[in-house]
């Protein structure tokens, strides 16, 4: 019945005191009994092929992975990975897409191919994983001869469910090691940061541009690549330049009902003490803001004019001191060390990676270059799901703030790699993201649905089917609950009319829209 082999737990105890002993089992064991059936029954139901046979093993799977329930969102991607499906899912960083590839990637036979860019994250997850006894290891170029060899070696032996590696690691000068990766029949293609692959994009890698191929020799097995954002256009051309034109796309968590959008026409010289007056706000007394600007200059600026208006906030940025003095910052912010910093001045660099839940203020300095930056930025408010804003300045001009960013996308296109056809396609990319920001900026439509429009989010548009939603019932949650607040500067002209920006923004922090809900 379970337990270590002992004398309080042989089965000639009665039931009575096996019970006693053992005061959870009932319940385990009314659990397994529940997850058996729904598992049944929806595999009876299924009429689109979504729900196979390992959908049985999902209540382990859970339990190995240390969890309860799939979050909210994650259960219709898994399984449609598990049905052989290729998948791109466009999520906030944070909302769980780790499992989405590691859990299919345990139940499914064979290895799974991590195609990741980043060092650092590959130990970061393999680390995970080995803590978990799930069998997963990277090979890169800091290890040794001997141990790629030996990893090599268990790769051949079927050893490892998940392997990682950079996309360089496709186009090595070994002969040896590219064959033990075609060898290697891998049961999934997962590449983490897909936006890389966008050839136009600002993160593209050359060799993730050649990810195609590299699928192709290995067997064309199923994709599952992620982002944490991609618009409709990267979104296909990331699909495109994979070669998998049909696969499932999810679009998770655009919609971000708890925080307030606003669009707010001011001058440069006037935004610092917008600012000042916005961190003032009592509602945000023990809370989290965060001030996003375009360059180190603009930066330093607006902290010596907040500064002599009395308030001392600290500027997070690339060159700021030494890699400890910048660690040592982001765990001030994090509230791990002392003093701790509420308030923040940052490129759009500071937070990628980090979960700092109360969050209440968000402001932008500049439009973003573009709708992708927007996202990335003004979701970093309210991940705790309670009532924040987010506060985009901009000149209404289409001069000063985009005239600024074109001139900075100038400058680093033409330091990038390619011929002159390629930058001169990719500085007309980065240009029409700098224009479409700025359209949504003059516009005097709802911001909220603009960028819902702009990402193409399937949030609503995914209906689950009956047996979908059985086992949805069973191993998953419910949506998470969210205070939804006011939505925009278009939607609520009268309030901000009445109250003014600032009084607007207090009363979105101080959670007195609870009676509004999106359209």
């Amino acid at each position: 019945m379970g337990g270590t082999d002992e004398m309080s737990n042989l089965v000639t105890l009665c039931d009575g005191c096996h019970a006693r002993h053992h005061p959870n089992l009932a319940g385990g064991l009314a659990r397994r009994a529940i997850e058996r059936w729904a598992v049944r029954t929806a595999r009876w139901l299924d009429r689109e092929g979504v729900v196979t046979e390992a959908a049985g093993n999902f209540g382990p799977a859970l339990r190995l992975f240390g969890l309860q329930r799939f979050r909210h969102g994650q259960l219709p991607i898994i399984l449609a990975a598990l049905s052989g499906k290729s998948v791109l899912v466009v999520s906030p960083t944070g909302s769980g897409k780790t499992l989405c590839f590691q859990l299919p990637a345990v139940l499914r036979r064979g290895v799974a191919l991590v195609v990741s860019p980043l060092k650092a994250l590959m130990a970061e997850q393999v680390s995970d994983l080995l803590a978990k006894k799930i069998p997963a290891t990277f090979i890169n170029s800091d290890l040794s001869r001997e141990e790629k060899e030996t990893r090599f070696s268990l790769l051949g032996l079927k050893a490892i469910k998940l392997l990682y590696v950079a996309p360089e690691r496709f186009f090595v000068r070994s002969d040896a090691e590219r064959s033990q990766l075609k060898r290697s029949e891998p049961s999934f293609l997962i590449i983490d940061e897909a936006h890389c692959v966008d050839r136009w994009g600002e993160d593209f890698r050359p060799e993730y541009g050649r990810l195609r191929e590299v699928r192709e020799k290995l067997g064309a097995p199923p994709v599952l690549a992620f982002t944490a954002t991609a618009g409709k256009e990267m979104q296909d051309r990331i699909l495109a330049s994979l070669g998998i034109p049909d696969a499932k796309v999810f679009v998770r968590d655009v919609d971000r009902p708890n925080i307030a959008m606003l669009r707010r026409h001011c001058r440069s010289e006037q935004r610092a003490q917008e600012i000042a007056s916005m961190l003032a706000l009592p509602q945000l007394k023990g809370q989290k803001a965060m001030i996003f600007v375009p360059t180190v200059k603009v930066g330093d600026e607006l902290r010596t004019a907040l500064s002599a208006m009395g308030l001392d906030i600290p500027f997070y940025h690339s060159k700021l001191g030494t890699a400890w003095e910048r660690q040592e910052l982001v765990k001030r912010f994090l509230g791990q060390s002392h003093p701790v910093v509420d308030q923040i001045v940052c490129t759009n660099a500071f937070g990628m990676g980090l979960d700092v839940p109360n969050v209440r203020l968000v402001v932008h300095w500049q439009q973003s270059a573009s709708v992708e930056d927007l996202l990335q930025e003004f979701g970093r408010a309210g991940r705790d799901g309670k009532p924040s804003a987010s506060v985009m300045f901009h000149d209404g001009t289409g001069r000063g703030d985009t005239g600024r960013l074109k001139f900075m996308a100038e400058m680093t296109v033409s330091n990038a790699p390619g011929d002159e056809h390629q930058r001169a396609v990719m500085l007309e990319q980065r240009t029409r993201n700098i224009d479409q920001v700025a359209g949504m900026l003059r516009s005097t439509s709802c911001f909220r649905n603009s960028i819902r429009n702009y990402f193409g989010d399937s949030e609503g548009r995914h209906k689950l089917s009956l047996a979908e939603q059985i086992l949805e019932w069973v191993f998953g949650t419910r949506a998470p609950t969210t205070q939804h607040t006011a939505c925009c500067d278009s939607c609520d002209a009268d309030i901000i009319k009445k109250r003014g920006t600032i009084g607007y923004v207090a009363r979105v922090m101080g959670g007195e829209f609870p009676h509004l809900r999106r359209k």
